[in-house]
């Protein structure tokens, strides 16, 4: 199984703070059945220089990569998890930041975010660049004014979303998440894991808690949805 939202990278962001740690976390992820995932750290453009965000992604990854060989744990890819800003449906940075050599963007909003100009931009990023918008933990901006808009502009043209497995165990969350899943507005369920203490992977508990609430049928539907990505994600960097 293919984990699409992680922040594994040591000392780039607010996840892993050294490799043994990211080691940690990748063991965890190997118990819970995952078998590869996306490093995605955060990307600020308020306050990011693109050329030294990149760099210092890439050294980390490539510092990971090396360190854990041998070690039989997932397999990295190499993405980003970007905050929206305006404008970025017209902005050629975004190649950049998607997923391996595919066209995915793992794309995190706030609750303010959600209006007219977010939707404009996420289509022109799919119909004027070709780029796959995943959008980030979506119940978490379930009390935006205009979350039901998003919805119905998720259903409407078709988007992607994500929600995190540590959510189901969230009294905030556990609610709306699962009524997300059923409603089937949700194609991929990711740990988003931060550490190895604290925000820790939760797959395969998560997996467990779906079949349990909603049944086998929407568990697997969100395994074989990270399958397909891996597909592809796989032979494009082949």
């Amino acid at each position: 199984m293919l984990d699409i939202h992680s922040h594994i990278l040591p000392g780039v962001d607010d996840g892993s703070k050294s490799l043994d740690e990211s080691v940690k976390i990748l063991e965890m992820m190997k118990e819970q059945g995952i078998t590869d995932v996306i490093a995605t750290p955060h990307f600020y453009a308020f306050r990011e220089n693109l050329d030294e965000y990149l760099k210092k992604i890439q050294d980390s990854y490539n510092l990971l990569k090396s360190y854990v060989a041998g070690m039989n744990l997932p397999d990295i890819f190499l993405g980003t998890e970007v905050l929206y800003y305006y404008n970025i449906g017209e902005s050629e940075s975004v190649y950049n930041f998607t997923f391996g050599n595919t066209m995915y963007l793992l794309l995190e909003l706030t609750n303010s975010s959600i209006n007219s100009d977010l939707f404009k931009d996420i289509r022109n990023l799919r119909d004027k660049k070709g780029i796959i918008p995943v959008i980030a933990h979506i119940e978490r901006y379930h009390k935006s004014s205009n979350f039901r808009k998003l919805l119905k502009f998720i259903a409407k043209e078709n988007i992607q979303a994500q929600v995190n497995a540590s959510s189901l165990f969230d009294d905030d969350y556990t609610k709306i998440t699962l009524k997300l899943i059923k409603k089937g507005y949700i194609t991929y369920i990711a740990t988003d894991s931060h550490s190895a203490t604290g925000r820790v992977p939760m797959m395969n508990r998560a997996l467990k808690f779906i079949s349990n609430h909603l049944g086998n049928h929407y568990s697997g539907a969100l395994i074989r949805n990270s399958e397909k990505m891996l597909d592809e994600i796989t032979e494009a960097s082949n």
